[in-house]
């Protein structure tokens, strides 16, 4: 737990300032809403949101609120502030006055339920703390006149030159941004060349950082020389030769510097590296998450005192793999969350398969306070799922298929073909403009072939021959040698495939033309059918578009997956480690899933990334896709 509260951000608590009042709690009952609630009270939807803000979205059945009740007097030199404590489990009104550092009847005396009925697990309950109101006496008033006249020694103008930033003058005087504004409070809204401004009285001046050599990074609250080197892509020792003010310690605030040419995967606005979002920096340690796994393990089906009988089970049902190597992959993401300081309980459910099972596991078990359900695997058993629990808002996530389930409580993390092909498109209109392009497109991809045509005026159309083949001696002209080829493939014959991939690859090899072969859609024939090549799509630098890319044998979850399991990782396995560990971390951001996809972040792992976007009518959808391409015989990602 200390290590990972070495690198995440700090814990955002929400209060708000008021006069002192009694709170009550509310559970949520079917149907209510925010205001029908405050109508209920006699107060306004913004005073419950402003001591439940996760209530701005809307509520959900059986979630606690806290309520404003009546106002009580109150001395006017004291100011009272509430922070939203939610009780864990073994939790005393005594642990928790002293870990707020007020009393236990400060608490009872502002929570009329808790007083009545005592603590219960998941209740959200106001705690006060009381902050005397400054007063300003003559003395005071006259203290700073003086010190305002006072004119200060400490401090040399200096004038801004071109090209000079704030962050590089702080860096160079081992100021933060905060100390300096506070310093020059003008500069604010940025610098102005030739503008005069105070800096700290140094014995010998030091030279500003030039922003054409350096860009420049502001320290976070938290973060740590391990969180940061991962961030920024440096090495420790390297980090503390470029700022050698590291060796007395890292603290927020501090302006880092880094040479132009480390920053290249850095996202860098005006020579200061911007922070992406980070699910693992944000997240918060006291949320204890609680998932489901329901995945078909069929014990019903199995003789567990049968060895012979598991193994041959487990080759002959395609279904009970998939699980089995999910959860492989599931258990790997748990230990690697625990490893990191987060909480998690997970209840595993066996749905058997089909639907029938599946409603008769979802009776018999209870959902309450669950946060996500991972699985099943099937479309009609995940329907099934997610309409039970789709009224008490338990997102369920659907880990293997791509077939839509239009209810709002549903995370589709397979991307649909569509979006595939959209980005493959996307790619081929910005990289392809000045490329030699031919299109071969069979008759039932006539849709494809027009849009392919419309994003590259450049094209050429060469059609196959009838029974879905090519020509060698037909297509040798149009291949040029001072040119890259671009030979873009639609089609899901098989034939065509093997054809068009045989005759590319012996010009690309004989006649030393550089060719390139791309689809929007590579059809499942590319990887079953002995027919086709991977010698040859390795010679073609075949690029495609992927949900996927598959992970080095050095990647740290293979190492790991193979000392545990004795065999590689499956991409199901794989899937099943990134799925869970995903949704542990967004968890971990905020029990409210959605409020993770409200960030906009984009997510990537071992294998697969996730970039859910809300459907306008329905649940929420993948849009990490990743462009792939054969050099030589291995698989990498598109940069």
């Amino acid at each position: 737990m200390k290590k990972f509260l070495g690198f995440c951000l700090a814990i955002l608590m929400t209060s708000c300032v008021a006069t002192a009042q009694q709170y009550k709690n509310h559970k949520v009952s079917r149907g209510e809403t925010v205001e029908s609630i405050a109508e209920q009270y006699n107060i306004s939807p913004d005073d419950i949101i402003k001591l439940n803000p996760e209530a701005r979205r809307g509520v959900r059945r059986n979630s606690m609120l806290i309520i404003p009740s009546t106002s009580i007097a109150t001395t006017s030199d004291v100011e009272v502030t509430f922070t939203n404590h939610k009780v864990r489990r073994k939790e005393t009104i005594f642990g928790i006055a002293k870990k707020y550092g007020v009393t236990q009847e400060d608490i009872l005396k502002y929570n009329e339920k808790v007083a009545k009925e005592g603590l219960k697990k998941g209740d959200r309950i106001a705690i006060p703390i009381f902050k005397k109101k400054p007063t300003q006496t003559t003395e005071t008033v006259e203290t700073k006149e003086e010190e305002t006249n006072n004119e200060d020694t400490s401090f040399e103008l200096y004038t801004i030159k071109a090209k000079e930033t704030k962050w590089g003058i702080a860096h160079s005087y081992g100021l933060t941004i905060e100390e300096l504004e506070a310093i020059n409070p003008e500069i604010k809204e940025g610098l102005k060349i030739g503008q005069e401004i105070k800096l700290p009285i140094r014995s010998e001046k030091p030279a500003i950082v030039s922003v054409e050599k350096y860009v420049f990074y502001d320290v976070k609250p938290k973060q740590t020389m391990y969180t940061l080197t991962r961030k920024l892509g440096v090495s420790e020792d390297e980090l503390i030769h470029l700022n050698p003010a590291l060796k007395d310690g890292l603290k927020a605030g501090m302006v880092l510097k880094l040479p132009v040419e480390k920053t290249e995967t850095l996202e860098v606005v005006d020579a200061v590296v911007v922070d992406k979002f980070n699910f693992m920096e944000n997240a918060n340690p006291e949320n204890v998450s609680n998932i489901v796994i329901m995945l078909p393990f069929k014990l019903n089906e199995l003789d567990v005192d049968s060895v012979s009988q598991t193994k041959t089970k487990l080759k002959k049902d395609r279904l009970l793999g998939y699980a089995t190597d999910f959860y492989t992959g599931s258990l790997m993401a748990l230990d690697s969350i625990k490893k990191l300081g987060l909480s998690v309980n997970v209840k595993v459910i066996d749905n058997g398969g089909n639907k029938g099972e599946t409603q008769s596991a979802i009776a018999a078990n209870d959902f309450t306070d669950i946060h996500a359900v991972i699985g099943p695997i099937l479309d009609a058993n995940v329907e099934v799922v997610a309409s039970e629990l789709k009224s008490d808002g338990i997102p369920v996530i659907s880990p293997l298929t791509s077939k839509k389930v239009d209810h709002r409580n549903v995370y589709q993390t397979i991307p649909d073909k569509k979006l595939l092909e959209e980005k493959m498109l996307e790619f081929l209109k910005k990289n392809g403009q000045d490329k030699n392009v031919i299109i071969i497109a069979d008759k039932t991809k006539v849709k494809i072939k027009a849009t392919l045509q419309s994003i590259l005026p450049n094209h050429k159309i060469f059609n196959p021959e009838k029974g879905n083949f090519i020509k060698p001696a037909l297509i040798l002209p149009h291949l040029k040698q001072d040119v890259e080829n671009w030979v873009i493939l639609e089609t899901e014959d098989l034939s065509l495939i093997a054809n068009v991939t045989s005759v590319l690859n012996s010009y690309a090899t004989s006649d030393k033309r550089k060719i390139v072969l791309l689809t929007t859609n590579k059809s499942s024939k590319y990887d079953t059918s002995d027919n086709i090549y991977n010698s040859h799509l390795a010679n073609l630098n075949f690029h495609y578009p992927s949900i996927d890319k598959p992970s080095s044998l050095d990647n740290k979850f293979v190492q790991k997956y193979k000392a545990e399991y004795g065999i590689s990782p499956s991409r199901i396995a794989t899937r099943g480690f990134d799925i869970t560990f995903d949704i542990l971390l967004r968890l971990a951001y905020d029990q409210n899933l959605a409020k993770s996809v409200r960030t906009g972040t984009e997510t990537s792992y071992v294998e697969n990334k996730f970039d859910y976007r809300k459907k306008l009518l329905g649940g929420f959808f993948n849009k990490g896709v990743y462009i792939v391409k054969y050099e030589g015989l291995e698989i990498k990602e598109v940069e």
